[in-house]
């Protein structure tokens, strides 16, 4: 792994929550907007949590659940709850920077996520990349195998916080909606 690859996974949250908070700063929610983005943003709160509930980090590979369907669910259900804050905040130009973020950070990301499994996990590993999609199913929706789903990981995967996140960074749209007008 490249040192920009360890930067980049170390650092990804911080560089995450430092962009939010530049775009927060930027932002112009209206009422509309802000309707219009929460369909992307539960549908991806949504994804995370059921994709949570599911992998259990460093113990097993993941495959069962939303797991059946993208090696990726996590990073898919971020992926289409930001679009829902993009859309939420009001601001075209935000898009670029954040598919361009997105897209650089999740790309070093799930590579170094994937030489793990590989090198933990290797015939299961070979076997699983080789039926499920890293992202989205596009030519051909996958086999889904349910599997068991457990709150218990959901906490100790810690989304509970997230969750709380997005819903303090929504409460604070709404509130800068009201406070500007909008």
């Amino acid at each position: 792994m490249s040192k920009v690859d360890k930067w980049m996974k170390k650092n990804r949250t911080q560089l995450s929550a430092v962009l939010g908070l530049v775009f927060l700063a930027l932002a112009h929610p209206r009422p509309g907007t802000l309707l219009l983005g929460l369909l992307f943003i539960i549908p991806g709160e949504s994804l995370r949590i059921w994709s949570s509930g599911y992998i259990r980090k460093n113990e097993m590979l993941s495959t069962t659940g939303p797991y059946s369907l993208s090696r990726n669910p996590l990073y898919v259900g971020s992926f289409i709850m930001g679009v829902g804050f993009i859309i939420s905040m009001g601001v075209v130009w935000m898009a670029f920077l954040f598919f361009v973020f997105f897209t650089g950070v999740y790309w070093f990301t799930i590579r170094w996520e994937e030489d793990k499994l590989e090198r933990r996990f290797s015939e299961d590993w070979e076997r699983y990349r080789n039926t499920t999609p890293r992202l989205v199913p596009l030519l051909r929706i996958p086999e889904y195998h349910g599997g068991d789903f457990a709150w218990q990981q959901v906490h100790k995967n810690r989304e509970f916080y997230n969750a709380g996140v997005v819903l303090l960074v929504y409460a604070l749209l709404w509130g800068k909606a009201a406070l500007y007008g909008a």
